[in-house]
């Protein structure tokens, strides 16, 4: 009798411990342009919300961090990021560096006119007219922008 349990109790344990991983194997993420996202589950059909889209201007003379490590940008230049001080904002430079590093990634020429890209929560996009912000990216509590770095 006691043999016979010994193989179920490992049989339970076995299956009980075991965990099903699913996702490509490439160690490499993609962001799509931003759209709504729809999951079903066990017969419930429920749809994320598109992500703000990032305002096509930002007030310059808005209060600002203007952050001072240079990163990787537009046509390999580097470039910094400013986090525009908002009531809901939480972002800090390394946050927002972030963001825009993963925004030139996917798109190091500047093309205006292109769908957002979601980043994370946030959607950025190019602005249209050359001024000192080159891409804007927005999550409705934050705000933040490239912009060239000035000698």
């Amino acid at each position: 009798m006691r043999f016979a349990i010994a193989p179920l109790l490992l049989a339970v344990l076995a299956t009980g411990c075991s965990s099903v991983v699913t996702g490509s194997g490439s160690g490499t993420s993609t962001s799509s342009p931003a759209r709504p996202v729809t999951t079903t589950e066990r017969g419930t059909t429920t749809t994320a919300a598109e992500p703000t889209p990032p305002p096509a201007t930002v007030d310059e003379s808005a209060p600002a961090r203007y952050c001072d490590r240079p990163f990787t940008g537009a046509l390999g230049q580097e470039m910094l990021a400013v986090v525009v001080e908002t009531p809901a904002g939480r972002l800090n430079c390394d946050q927002a560096e972030a963001v825009l590093v993963d925004y030139y990634a996917q798109r190091s020429e500047p093309q205006v006119g292109l769908p957002p890209v979601a980043i994370g929560p946030m959607s950025c996009n190019q602005v249209p007219e050359g001024s000192m912000p080159q891409v804007v990216c927005s999550d409705g509590d934050n705000l933040i922008y490239s912009m060239w770095q000035q000698r």
